[in-house]
Protein backbone atom coordinates (compact mmCIF):
# COMPACT_ATOMS: atom_id res chain seq x y z
CA UNK A 1 0.00 0.00 0.00
CA UNK A 2 3.34 2.54 0.81
CA UNK A 3 4.47 1.65 -2.94
CA UNK A 4 1.09 2.26 -4.28
CA UNK A 5 1.07 5.87 -2.59
CA UNK A 6 4.89 6.85 -3.39
CA UNK A 7 4.77 5.63 -6.87
CA UNK A 8 1.13 7.87 -7.42
CA UNK A 9 2.85 10.94 -5.66
CA UNK A 10 5.39 10.15 -8.41
CA UNK A 11 2.76 10.43 -10.92
CA UNK A 12 1.01 13.45 -9.78
CA UNK A 13 4.41 15.32 -9.24
CA UNK A 14 5.69 14.81 -13.25
CA UNK A 15 2.29 15.57 -14.18
CA UNK A 16 2.75 19.08 -12.57
CA UNK A 17 6.06 19.55 -13.41
CA UNK A 18 5.34 18.61 -17.25
CA UNK A 19 2.52 20.89 -16.82
CA UNK A 20 4.97 23.71 -16.19
CA UNK A 21 7.22 23.18 -18.62
CA UNK A 22 4.67 24.25 -21.23
CA UNK A 23 3.17 27.36 -19.53
CA UNK A 24 4.21 30.34 -21.84
CA UNK A 25 4.42 33.90 -19.81
CA UNK A 26 3.08 36.87 -22.10
CA UNK A 27 6.30 39.29 -22.67
CA UNK A 28 5.99 42.22 -20.38
CA UNK A 29 4.94 45.12 -23.42
CA UNK A 30 7.04 48.69 -22.87
CA UNK A 31 4.96 52.15 -23.31
CA UNK A 32 6.16 53.91 -26.14
CA UNK A 33 3.62 57.07 -25.44
CA UNK A 34 0.96 58.63 -23.31
CA UNK A 35 -2.46 60.42 -24.43
CA UNK A 36 -4.32 62.76 -21.71
CA UNK A 37 -7.59 62.01 -23.36
CA UNK A 38 -9.45 65.59 -23.00
CA UNK A 39 -7.58 68.46 -24.81
CA UNK A 40 -9.84 70.77 -24.87
CA UNK A 41 -10.79 70.79 -20.65
CA UNK A 42 -12.81 72.76 -18.82
CA UNK A 43 -15.12 72.90 -15.62
CA UNK A 44 -17.48 74.61 -14.28
CA UNK A 45 -16.71 77.34 -11.20
CA UNK A 46 -19.27 75.23 -9.03
CA UNK A 47 -18.45 72.10 -10.26
CA UNK A 48 -17.71 69.47 -8.19
CA UNK A 49 -14.46 67.68 -9.11
CA UNK A 50 -14.21 66.56 -12.74
CA UNK A 51 -12.71 63.29 -13.30
CA UNK A 52 -10.34 62.89 -16.65
CA UNK A 53 -8.63 59.93 -17.96
CA UNK A 54 -4.94 58.93 -19.96
CA UNK A 55 -4.11 56.60 -21.96
CA UNK A 56 -0.98 54.51 -22.29
CA UNK A 57 0.33 53.16 -25.63
CA UNK A 58 2.56 49.94 -25.53
CA UNK A 59 4.73 48.64 -28.25
CA UNK A 60 2.35 46.00 -29.52
CA UNK A 61 0.10 49.15 -30.49
CA UNK A 62 -2.51 48.54 -27.80
CA UNK A 63 -3.60 51.01 -25.12
CA UNK A 64 -5.05 51.04 -21.50
CA UNK A 65 -6.37 53.81 -19.31
CA UNK A 66 -3.23 54.22 -16.53
CA UNK A 67 -4.98 57.42 -15.02
CA UNK A 68 -4.28 56.38 -11.71
CA UNK A 69 -0.50 55.66 -12.31
CA UNK A 70 0.04 59.09 -13.69
CA UNK A 71 0.91 62.26 -11.84
CA UNK A 72 -1.45 64.85 -11.84
CA UNK A 73 -0.66 68.46 -11.49
CA UNK A 74 -1.91 72.15 -11.68
CA UNK A 75 0.35 74.62 -12.99
CA UNK A 76 -1.16 77.11 -11.36
CA UNK A 77 -3.29 76.08 -7.81
CA UNK A 78 -5.32 79.83 -7.62
CA UNK A 79 -7.33 78.77 -11.24
CA UNK A 80 -8.04 75.11 -10.34
CA UNK A 81 -6.54 72.13 -8.15
CA UNK A 82 -5.18 68.65 -9.64
CA UNK A 83 -5.16 65.41 -8.09
CA UNK A 84 -5.22 61.95 -9.57
CA UNK A 85 -7.60 61.90 -12.42
CA UNK A 86 -9.47 64.81 -11.09
CA UNK A 87 -10.05 68.72 -11.08
CA UNK A 88 -11.63 70.97 -9.09
CA UNK A 89 -12.25 74.75 -9.78
CA UNK A 90 -10.56 77.21 -6.78
CA UNK A 91 -11.54 80.73 -8.73
CA UNK A 92 -14.60 81.78 -10.57
CA UNK A 93 -13.45 81.87 -13.79
CA UNK A 94 -9.13 81.53 -15.32
CA UNK A 95 -7.06 79.76 -17.14
CA UNK A 96 -4.08 77.30 -16.60
CA UNK A 97 -2.22 74.47 -17.30
CA UNK A 98 -2.71 71.17 -16.14
CA UNK A 99 0.78 68.82 -16.27
CA UNK A 100 0.62 64.42 -16.28
CA UNK A 101 4.08 62.73 -16.50
CA UNK A 102 3.71 59.36 -16.17
CA UNK A 103 7.19 57.36 -14.75
CA UNK A 104 8.93 60.48 -15.00
CA UNK A 105 9.56 59.01 -18.86
CA UNK A 106 7.06 59.96 -20.42
CA UNK A 107 4.79 64.07 -19.77
CA UNK A 108 2.18 66.06 -21.49
CA UNK A 109 0.18 69.38 -20.70
CA UNK A 110 -2.93 71.01 -21.87
CA UNK A 111 -4.74 74.24 -20.88
CA UNK A 112 -7.56 74.03 -18.58
CA UNK A 113 -10.58 76.82 -18.88
CA UNK A 114 -12.93 78.03 -15.40
CA UNK A 115 -16.19 78.69 -16.54
CA UNK A 116 -17.25 82.03 -14.51
CA UNK A 117 -20.68 82.12 -13.10
CA UNK A 118 -22.38 85.26 -13.61
CA UNK A 119 -25.70 84.89 -12.00
CA UNK A 120 -27.90 82.31 -9.65
CA UNK A 121 -31.86 81.73 -11.27
CA UNK A 122 -34.37 81.13 -8.11
CA UNK A 123 -37.39 80.10 -8.26
CA UNK A 124 -40.37 82.29 -6.31
CA UNK A 125 -41.21 82.47 -2.48
CA UNK A 126 -44.46 83.46 -0.82
CA UNK A 127 -43.37 85.11 2.29
CA UNK A 128 -46.79 85.19 2.95
CA UNK A 129 -46.90 81.59 3.50
CA UNK A 130 -45.97 81.42 7.82
CA UNK A 131 -44.72 77.80 8.71
CA UNK A 132 -45.23 75.95 5.61
CA UNK A 133 -41.93 74.44 3.94
CA UNK A 134 -41.50 75.63 0.77
CA UNK A 135 -39.04 74.28 -2.22
CA UNK A 136 -36.70 76.99 -4.02
CA UNK A 137 -34.76 75.64 -7.22
CA UNK A 138 -32.19 77.48 -8.10
CA UNK A 139 -29.31 77.09 -11.13
CA UNK A 140 -26.63 78.86 -12.27
CA UNK A 141 -25.90 81.34 -15.41
CA UNK A 142 -22.87 80.61 -16.68
CA UNK A 143 -20.01 82.68 -19.38
CA UNK A 144 -20.88 81.94 -23.02
CA UNK A 145 -24.94 81.90 -22.32
CA UNK A 146 -24.75 78.62 -20.53
CA UNK A 147 -27.54 78.58 -18.08
CA UNK A 148 -29.36 76.16 -15.97
CA UNK A 149 -26.74 74.50 -14.73
CA UNK A 150 -25.97 72.67 -11.09
CA UNK A 151 -24.44 74.66 -8.32
CA UNK A 152 -22.63 71.22 -6.77
CA UNK A 153 -19.80 72.74 -4.83
CA UNK A 154 -18.36 76.28 -3.94
CA UNK A 155 -21.60 77.92 -2.65
CA UNK A 156 -22.37 78.48 1.24
CA UNK A 157 -26.13 79.09 1.51
CA UNK A 158 -27.51 81.45 4.03
CA UNK A 159 -31.02 83.48 5.18
CA UNK A 160 -31.56 85.63 7.78
CA UNK A 161 -33.86 85.40 10.60
CA UNK A 162 -36.78 85.31 9.42
CA UNK A 163 -36.66 82.05 7.92
CA UNK A 164 -34.95 78.68 8.36
CA UNK A 165 -33.31 76.72 5.49
CA UNK A 166 -33.04 73.27 5.63
CA UNK A 167 -32.17 70.21 2.79
CA UNK A 168 -29.78 71.97 0.44
CA UNK A 169 -28.51 70.33 -2.54
CA UNK A 170 -27.02 71.38 -5.94
CA UNK A 171 -30.36 72.44 -7.10
CA UNK A 172 -32.99 73.11 -4.84
CA UNK A 173 -33.51 73.89 -0.66
CA UNK A 174 -36.20 74.02 1.46
CA UNK A 175 -37.04 77.56 3.13
CA UNK A 176 -39.76 77.66 5.61
CA UNK A 177 -40.81 81.17 6.60
CA UNK A 178 -41.10 81.70 10.78
CA UNK A 179 -42.07 85.44 11.25
CA UNK A 180 -44.96 87.95 9.19
CA UNK A 181 -42.49 90.18 7.74
CA UNK A 182 -42.16 91.96 3.95
CA UNK A 183 -39.11 90.70 2.80
CA UNK A 184 -36.23 87.09 3.14
CA UNK A 185 -32.82 87.72 2.42
CA UNK A 186 -31.23 84.31 1.20
CA UNK A 187 -27.25 84.22 0.96
CA UNK A 188 -25.24 82.83 -1.95
CA UNK A 189 -21.48 83.35 -1.11
CA UNK A 190 -19.14 82.34 -3.39
CA UNK A 191 -15.65 80.74 -1.63
CA UNK A 192 -13.15 78.55 -2.63
CA UNK A 193 -10.27 77.36 0.11
CA UNK A 194 -12.60 79.14 2.68
CA UNK A 195 -11.81 82.19 1.10
CA UNK A 196 -14.73 84.40 0.13
CA UNK A 197 -15.13 85.82 -3.48
CA UNK A 198 -18.41 87.03 -4.03
CA UNK A 199 -22.39 87.25 -3.05
CA UNK A 200 -25.35 86.54 -5.53
CA UNK A 201 -27.81 87.18 -2.61
CA UNK A 202 -31.35 87.28 -3.63
CA UNK A 203 -34.35 89.34 -1.84
CA UNK A 204 -37.90 87.79 -1.89
CA UNK A 205 -40.70 90.04 -0.98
Amino acid sequence: MQYLKNLSFICLSTFIISCGDNTTLSPLKDVTSINLDDTNISIYATQAAKTLTATVTYNDGTTADASIDFSWESLDSSIFNASTASIVATSNGGDANLSIDYQSTFNDYTSVHVKKLLTINYSDLNISDIGNPQIIYVSGNYENNESNISMENNILWTVDSNATLTDVNASQMTITVDYNVTSILLKASLFYNTSYVEDFNKTFY
